[in-house]
């Protein structure tokens, strides 16, 4: 039987199945599934919990004697098999096999692998297993799911929050569910009971140089320039990654870039906005940004947000160095007109 992560919970408070197989394109709820499967077999009486890592410390031989080593009070154990390639080999095959076969045993499995092709899914031993056990797949969160997947975590952790703010963390957080989760954990004791909205949430994780670095690219969309400048001089004294700003700042500017080109054929701003599924809470700040740069000028953004990438990774070199170059994508954004590149590299 094939279910989310978020049906697990209700299944093993019915009790233990004979055998789990977590599997998924999401690490942070495939291990989370994991440890809901730990915590519920101490609750439920088991003894021991033994864990092996293919290519690690896992000798299928060795795992096919402790399995038919019962202790002289025959005690339950929960054996948790971790398979980095998604690959147990023809011999790891067959002892999952045999221990899917064998309704004897007082032992539980956990298999445990990440994100699997149709290959392995097709094989006879994973078949097996989504067949004879409780297979959870963490299906990749999307951007559009994001949302609802921190509003629920939220409500687990008993906090209230606008839907502002639960939009602004999930614009930060998109494609990192970990750090999405890492930073709701620790809200309970900074809120102390006061409900979340976008200026708290702004004021807690301010020392978060991956909140900082939106905050600096939504100052740099709306046009504030002297704000914007000094955030990005404040990121470099912290030491903050330039990689990071200049990842933010591209995959901005490559967003914009096909929006622009629809209002200037003639598009409703409102309605690019909607179809784009801009995040309400940066609505004011993307709006300003379109009436204020048009295609061209994303062009130039993204030729700029090349070179700045190419001096990254250390295959030119500028004035200034990469900082340097960051803050003409600033200025640029802003709608400073700055010097035109003899060597801009075209897009």
């Amino acid at each position: 039987m094939r279910i989310a992560p978020a049906a697990l919970a209700g299944r093993l408070q019915k009790g233990l199945d004979n055998a789990y197989l977590l599997f998924g394109a999401e690490p942070l709820l495939v291990e989370e599934s994991a440890e809901a499967i730990r915590s519920a077999a101490r609750d439920q009486g088991v003894e021991e919990i033994l864990r092996y890592t293919a290519g690690v410390d896992l000798d299928w031989k060795q795992i096919l004697s402790v399995g038919q080593a019962l202790s002289l009070f025959a005690a339950k154990r929960l054996l948790e098999i971790r398979l980095p390639t998604g690959r147990p080999g023809d011999t790891g095959a067959e002892v999952l096999l045999e221990f899917l076969n064998d309704t004897d045993s007082t032992d539980h499995l956990v298999v445990i692998l990440g994100k699997v092709d149709k290959a392995i899914q097709s094989s006879k031993w994973f078949k097996a297993m989504e067949s004879q056990s409780t297979a959870v797949e963490a299906r990749a969160v999307t951007a559009q799911q994001l949302p609802a997947w921190i509003r629920e975590r939220l409500r687990a952790e008993g906090i209230k929050a606008t839907p502002g703010a639960i939009d602004r963390l999930a614009y930060c957080s998109e494609g990192n569910l970990l750090f999405a989760a890492q930073e709701i954990s620790k809200l309970p004791l900074l809120l102390d009971g006061a409900e979340l909205d976008e200026n708290a949430l702004d004021a807690l994780v301010s020392d978060q140089a991956r909140f900082s670095v939106f905050a600096l690219v939504d100052a740099a969309l709306a046009g504030k320039t002297a704000e914007a400048v000094r955030m990005l001089h404040g990121l470099q004294r912290e030491g903050s990654e330039a990689i990071l700003v200049n990842w933010a700042l591209a995959r901005e500017v490559r967003s914009l870039y096909p929006m622009s080109l629809e209002i200037a054929k003639g598009a409703d701003r409102k309605s690019v906005l909607q179809r784009y599924r801009v995040w309400r809470s940066r609505v004011a700040c993307i709006s300003a940004a379109l009436g204020r740069l048009n295609p061209d000028d994303f062009r130039e953004l993204l030729q700029q947000l090349a070179q700045s990438d190419q001096v990254l990774k250390g295959q030119c070199q500028a004035p200034g160095g990469v900082w340097a170059e960051l803050e003409r994508v600033i200025l640029m954004l802003c709608g400073i007109n700055v010097l035109q590149r003899k060597d801009a590299i075209n897009y």
